[in-house]
């Protein structure tokens, strides 16, 4: 009777020592196994980001207020800095050898804006108490770029229709973006290895404007790209010609964000996510403030602990 009582503890030992290693999550078909997951982990996000139009309006070439009191740099209309152009700039030139010395914005039509789709990249951090849950802080950067286009009057007629000739010339604006997030993330196993994830929380925002991105965009008569600055230093021209801007404008703005995921785990150790996240966010641009939604679509991949499990992942 002896060894069959040490026999049913080491059986009993040895059940619990499995059940803390692994969950037995139930399936449709048959019962699998979740490997133990806790613990901080770290990983990288690689996406494509995409901000809301209304806040690529801050370029449109209507000369926006940067800042109060901000005495460094002078946001100009396309219709002063085309007034203000001296002779000798590149942009005069254009006018006098291609537009019969004519180039006029149409100032009661301004451009549609629209922000370009940009890459996003950023870290991510993950405290996990289970393979269900997890505080997650994640960081990530973009750069973006509004477009649009001003329509320009040449000076030249328009054959049999009594007006003038209209081009359209690309006008960019381009800042940078840093995002931080801090949100709770649970998860739904659909089977063995793969679940679905859900993300939900606050997010900050840093906002920094480009003053030499911020600009129209010409082309001469041999087909070069010519730039002119809408955003300058401060104070009076020398020789007709503005100094650059001396700094970036940097600001703050907070939102909150949403997510939801693919997870999948490697055999020899990591994990790999899709993700979509979808985040509502209050833009400060100089004296104006934008809110609405900013979609990003990012694969991250999670370092496994072991730095030997991470060496021998497979992909």
């Amino acid at each position: 009777m002896i060894w069959t009582k040490r026999f049913t503890w080491l059986m009993v030992a040895w059940i619990s020592a499995q059940a803390v290693a692994q969950m037995v999550v139930p399936g449709n078909e048959e019962d699998y196994s979740v490997e133990r997951r806790d613990g901080i982990e770290f990983g990288v996000n690689l996406g494509v980001y995409r901000g809301f139009s209304q806040a690529a309006y801050f370029f449109d070439g209507m000369g926006n207020a940067l800042a109060e009191g901000n005495s460094a740099n002078q946001m100009w209309s396309v219709g002063n800095r085309m007034q203000n152009l001296p002779a000798s700039h590149p942009v005069s030139r254009i006018a006098a050898n291609r537009f019969n010395g004519t180039l006029s914005p149409d100032l009661n039509s301004g451009p549609l804006m629209q922000y370009r789709p940009a890459f996003m990249f950023g870290l991510k951090a993950a405290k996990f108490w289970n393979p269900e849950t997890a505080l997650v802080l994640q960081m990530d950067v973009v750069s973006l770029t509004a477009e649009g286009a001003w329509p320009f009057e040449t000076g030249n007629l328009e054959t049999g229709m009594g007006g003038y000739l209209l081009e359209y010339v690309p006008i960019l604006g381009k800042e940078d973006r840093l995002h931080i997030s801090l949100g709770y993330r649970t998860s739904v196993y659909m089977m063995q290895g793969m679940s679905c994830t859900f993300e939900l929380g606050p997010m900050f925002n840093s906002v920094s404007i480009d003053p030499q991105g911020h600009a129209l965009i010409f082309t001469d008569e041999t087909g070069n790209l010519v730039e002119l600055k809408l955003i300058t230093g401060s104070g009076a021209p020398v020789g007709g010609i503005y100094n650059n801007a001396s700094n970036i404008l940097t600001q703050w703005g907070a939102g909150f964000y949403s997510q939801a995921g693919l997870d999948l785990e490697f055999d020899k150790g990591g994990h790999i996510e899709l993700n979509l996240r979808a985040s509502r966010d209050n833009i400060n641009l100089g004296v104006e403030e934008f809110a609405g939604w900013n979609l990003a679509l990012f694969i991250t991949w999670m370092i496994p602990s072991q730095i030997g499990d991470f060496v021998r992942a497979s992909f």
